[in-house]
């Protein structure tokens, strides 16, 4: 049973994560670049592959286009302005520590018990 826990456990703090993850970017998204088509927005998926134990996986999946945007180097005339946009890195990384830092902490007891009581009641 205890195994079970700590997979439902992980499961339930990539997923959260993974949503959170997608939900920030989009608003840092919206708030920084100029909408055409909207596909950088509609091609973003998180999925979750639970493993044994603690071990689970997230899968982020976006356009290749999206990581080059904190690249990007305008040019404006004769000089050459490269924009700070922060909307691939700092989210992904931001979130990674979160994720670790959840993994070691907010498996108490009462979580433990919280999601016992959700498999035995399935």
């Amino acid at each position: 049973m205890a195994s079970l826990v700590e997979q439902r456990f992980v499961d339930e703090i990539l997923t959260s994560e993974g949503a959170r993850l997608l939900k920030n970017q989009g608003a840092a998204f919206a708030a920084r670049l100029r909408f055409h088509t909207r596909h950088i927005l509609e091609r973003r998926k998180a999925e979750v592959s639970a493993g044994n134990g603690y071990s689970g996986k997230l899968a982020i999946t976006h356009t290749a286009y999206q990581r080059f945007l904190d690249l990007r180097t305008m040019n404006y005339g004769s000089k050459a302005v490269r924009r700070n946009r922060k909307i691939h890195n700092r989210f992904v990384w931001g979130h990674f520590n979160s994720i670790a830092y959840r993994l070691t902490n907010d498996l108490t007891q009462d979580v433990a018990a919280r999601i016992r009581s959700e498999i035995e009641n399935k």
